[in-house]
């Protein structure tokens, strides 16, 4: 059994593998057929193409192979002895002209058109390194080339500006000569030059100077804000003098700039040779050291005023206080003023950055409440101001702070708002008949339910002066009715108080007193010490004490004086007649 399912197993392979063969041929032959379709065409184009588009090329190369071989056959009968060799060469150069006439032609519109564009290249070459420019003649001689006229026009303003410098001398370059002597005119052509022939304003002004009848040496021109001070020999001694200066306002300070306020130029070139021109360092030291303008003063005089004096000198009067610090409001006369202070020939500016803090304000935030009553206020969280650190690029100018620019603003320390509760609790007790009440004064009206006047504050009819308020309710019925503390405060009195009968006394700060006088026995509800707050109640309505009838006899006080309480309750001012 096992042997028949081996040989169905061999026989499975072998045919397999058969049918396997068989498959690769024929996927091989199709995948082949446009490989070899796509060959045959390339083929078939090259053998077009040679034997069309490159026949003219073929027949060339053989003109030129037959010429080859009569050139050696011409140059071995020329060894012979035969014939004249530059004879030989003459007839064969005719022969072939004529004989290959269109091999010729070929040759020469190929290498024509190759000749012609090397030519051109050539040209390119030769014009891309040069321009058109001016050629400046002067004095009969070539001295360089500008772009334009007005290269030269500049240079020999400058030029005739150095020669000119020390115009006051006492030997002048030439006393009798005019502007136009120093530096003549030039003259001009238009060359095509190289670019590296072209020079500049400073180089054409040096030139004219070394070209003209001057007397002139080589030095270098200290120029400050563009005016010529002198010229010295050596640049180093001039730079030394300058940076002598500067090391008098060195800091330690990493972030700090020193340099000059004025705009200083040194300026190498031919100048005039002369005492009044070139100089040595020390003149220059001194020069520089010395004072642009003086101190003003300004002596006061009758009718004169701060304002008036500044306007005057072309300031304001912030700049007139901050020239004299110690200057009040008063001026008197004869009294000197600066308006103006003393200016240095250069001046030195420091610029370097500085930091301040500044305080942020903090903010109220009232939230509120009616845990608490209506005229009391509580504060939740304090307030904290905020700090703030700003760094400003500041400039001083010989020691005096000039400038500020604020660079930036970092916050050190957060603002907290303060919060307040501010109560709106309103007091309302049965069987007193209504709520507090404000008439719009700064105090609350002291009772519930009794809102009637008896007596104003005054002298009486029948004698006396009353001292207060008495308030009762229209038409009676006053006993019982709630007393409040107009404002808060804190509770200084509290008991029986002899013709006031019961009574409480409320101090609210700042030699303000009220009191309350006339209340029920046994009705009080604060005691001496405690803090009341406004609109509290602190008693009922009675008539203890020397009364007609019950009534709340109210009064304000003022650093220990009586006052007229209707103008703190906001109602009519009336008084006893």
């Amino acid at each position: 059994m096992f042997e028949k399912l081996y040989n169905v197993i061999y026989l499975l392979g072998l045919q397999t593998i058969r049918y396997s063969k068989r498959f690769a041929k024929w996927l091989a032959a199709l995948l082949l057929k446009p490989v070899k379709a796509v060959g045959t065409l390339v083929f078939t184009a090259a053998i077009i193409i040679d034997k069309f588009a490159l026949r003219t090329f073929h027949e060339v190369t053989e003109d030129f192979k037959a010429l080859n071989r009569q050139i050696r056959r011409v140059r071995e009968r020329s060894t012979e002895g035969s014939a004249a060799p530059s004879g030989g060469f003459i007839r064969l150069f005719k022969v072939a002209v004529k004989r290959y006439k269109k091999s010729f032609a070929y040759v020469l519109n190929i290498i024509m058109p190759i000749a012609s564009l090397v030519l051109l290249l050539s040209v390119i070459n030769s014009w891309s390194g040069r321009t058109f420019a001016l050629e400046i003649n002067y004095n009969d001689r070539v001295i360089g080339y500008v772009r334009t006229e007005a290269i030269y026009k500049e240079a020999r303003s400058e030029a005739l500006n150095r020669l000119d410098i020390s115009a006051a001398s006492a030997a002048p370059i030439s006393a009798d000569k005019g502007e136009k002597d120093l530096i003549g005119n030039a003259e001009y052509k238009l060359k095509t030059v190289k670019l590296s022939q072209i020079n500049d304003s400073a180089t054409i002004c040096d030139k004219l100077i070394a070209n003209s009848d001057s007397k002139i040496t080589n030095a270098c021109g200290i120029y400050v804000d563009n005016a010529f001070i002198c010229a010295v020999k050596n640049e180093t001694d001039a730079l030394s003098v300058f940076d002598s200066i500067l090391s008098e306002y060195e800091t330690d300070e990493d972030n700090a700039t020193v340099s000059f306020v004025e705009d200083i130029e040194y300026v190498q070139g031919l100048y005039p040779d002369n005492e009044n021109t070139v100089r040595d360092a020390s003149y220059l030291d001194e020069k520089l050291h010395s004072k642009k303008s003086e101190a003003k003063y300004y002596t006061v005089r009758l009718g004169d005023t701060i304002s008036g004096i500044a306007q005057s000198n072309d300031i304001t009067s912030a700049q007139l206080y901050a020239l004299n610090p110690e200057l009040g409001s008063n001026i008197y006369v004869g009294q000197d003023l600066l308006v103006s202070k003393e200016v240095n020939f250069v001046r030195v500016q420091i610029t370097k950055t500085e930091k301040r803090t500044v305080e942020i304000p903090y903010s109220t935030v009232k939230v509120n409440t009616d845990s608490l009553y209506i005229g009391d206020s509580r504060i939740v969280t304090k307030g904290v101001n905020g700090i703030e650190e700003i760094t400003e690029l500041v400039t001083y100018v010989d020691g005096v702070r000039v400038s500020a620019k604020e660079i930036s603003r970092e916050t050190v320390r957060e603002t907290v708002d303060e919060k307040i509760q501010v109560g709106t609790k309103n007091y309302s007790y049965g069987g007193s008949g209504g709520s507090v009440t404000s008439y719009g004064g700064r105090f609350l009206w002291p009772t519930i339910g009794a809102n009637s006047v008896s007596s104003y504050y005054g002298k009486r009819s029948l004698g006396g002066w009353h001292g207060g308020m008495d308030i009762v309710r229209p038409g009676g019925r006053s006993t019982g009715l709630t007393v409040v503390a107009a404002e808060s405060g804190t509770v200084t009195l509290a008991k029986l108080n002899g013709a006031y009968g019961y009574c409480v006394m409320i101090n609210h700060g700042n030699g303000i007193v009220t009191l309350y006088g006339h209340m029920q026995a046994g009705s009080l509800m604060v005691s001496a010490g405690q803090h009341v707050s406004r609109g509290q109640p602190i008693g009922r309505i009675g008539s203890t004490g020397n009364v007609t009838g019950p009534h709340l006899h109210f009064e304000v006080r003022v650093n220990g004086t009586k006052v007229n309480p209707a103008p703190y309750l906001g109602v009519s001012t009336k008084v006893n007649s």
